[in-house]
């Protein structure tokens, strides 16, 4: 029997985890070795600065985002913004020297926009659209049930294309 997709999930998850906590206790080891104590009032003003600046940022994206709402604009960028300082936040007052580095890579004003980019940049290479049709098609707020029945639309005239096996559907829409 196949494992579920959850449980294979949850494997990865848990997996990374245990090598972000092992690459953390490996880099604070590295630093202790190099400056001793200091390494510990380094990790503690992390935390306070990261309660800091979450709380300073936090307070300007939230303002921006009611602002673009308030003046009826699709708020795309204050909430990528939003999100971004809230993980940076919790990054940073997790104790380690890794997840502060991340964490103020996402929390400082200055780099957050590299980071949107990059992002945004994964994400449409990562995330492509699926060629599989995945539900009704919409033509000028008229629904067509699904491109392999017959069925016509009053107003819409449906062709399927038997040479692109179906899946592409050529449609006209009959003035009335």
């Amino acid at each position: 029997m196949a494992p579920r997709r959850g449980a294979v999930a949850l494997g990865i998850t848990a997996a990374l985890l245990l090598v972000l906590v092992v690459a953390e206790i490996a880099a604070i080891v590295w630093v202790a070795g190099h400056i001793g104590w200091w390494t510990l009032v380094l990790i503690g003003a992390t935390t306070v600065l990261g309660f800091y600046l979450m709380q300073r940022e936090w307070r300007k994206a939230w303002s921006a985002l009611s602002e673009a709402i308030r003046s009826g604009q699709l708020p795309t960028g204050q909430m990528a913004d939003a999100s971004l300082v809230l993980a940076g936040g919790i990054l940073l007052t997790v104790p380690g020297l890794l997840t502060d580095v991340l964490g103020l890579l996402l929390l400082l004003p200055f780099t957050r926009p590299f980071v949107r980019s990059g992002l945004s940049w994964w994400a449409g290479r990562v995330l492509k659209p699926s060629s599989v049709h995945g539900g009704p098609t919409v033509i000028r707020g008229t629904t067509v049930p699904d491109p392999t029945m017959d069925t016509l639309i009053p107003g819409i005239a449906v062709e399927k294309d038997e040479a692109a096996d179906g899946n592409v559907i050529r449609g006209d829409l009959d003035d009335q």
